[in-house]
């Protein structure tokens, strides 16, 4: 259980991050 807690908000944060790099680019096209 311990494991998935330390790995879950490193996940939370690359789709995060993801999302907010996709959502950048579509902002510099418009």
């Amino acid at each position: 259980m311990r494991f998935y807690v330390i790995k879950l908000p490193k996940f939370i944060s690359k789709i995060i991050s993801f999302f907010s790099n996709l959502f950048s680019k579509k902002t510099k096209k418009s």
